[in-house]
């Protein structure tokens, strides 16, 4: 693959057209909507690298012909375990296909009777913020250890009266 492609002003008609193919290193730092996520506790380890790749193709041909765009990316992150609190790294990885179609109304038109993203022709198409988008969706909802224990909390441990014993004293008894 070659990098003669601007991933930041992309002309997705003539790659497409083209069958351009563009392989791309991306350091975590230039992803800021992805870094925003990450473990800040981590920030002293090496940054990670996004290894990311686009390719373009024309399907069918005549009036059927259309233009696809797979973009597959990979990197793993920093991330702290929501269960021990634990700095762990997550890998995301993602291989998707989108469909360019002509204009935004389009677009909604076909949204619905079709199962793949579709995405506006461009000749500025910013392919980093589609990256961004489609790393932060590949992230798992919850980011945990297959397994680990909580941390122990200070309260349990120390001899504090339960938040709602004095509630007991206001009962009356039944009689």
């Amino acid at each position: 693959m070659t990098n003669e492609w601007n991933a930041r002003s992309l002309d997705t008609q003539r790659f497409t057209e083209s069958a351009g193919q563009a392989a791309f290193h991306t350091g975590l730092h230039q992803l800021a909507r992805v870094q925003e996520v990450c473990d800040k506790s981590q920030a002293s380890a090496p940054q990670p690298v996004c290894e990311w790749s686009l390719i373009g193709e024309i399907r069918g041909s005549g009036p059927r012909q259309q233009s696809w765009m797979q973009l597959e990316a990979a990197l793993s992150l920093p991330q702290a375990c929501q269960r021990c609190l634990e700095p762990m790294t997550v890998d995301v990885s993602v291989n998707r296909w989108f469909r360019f179609v002509a204009d935004e109304a389009t677009a909604l038109a076909e949204d619905d009777d079709c199962e793949e993203d579709l995405l506006v022709t461009s000749g500025e198409f910013n392919a980093f913020e589609l990256l961004e988008d489609e790393l932060l969706l590949a992230l798992p909802l919850i980011v945990s250890h297959a397994d680990c224990q909580p941390p122990t909390s200070g309260a349990l441990i120390d001899d504090l009266p339960h938040p709602f014993a004095a509630l007991a004293g206001l009962k009356t008894p039944k009689a």
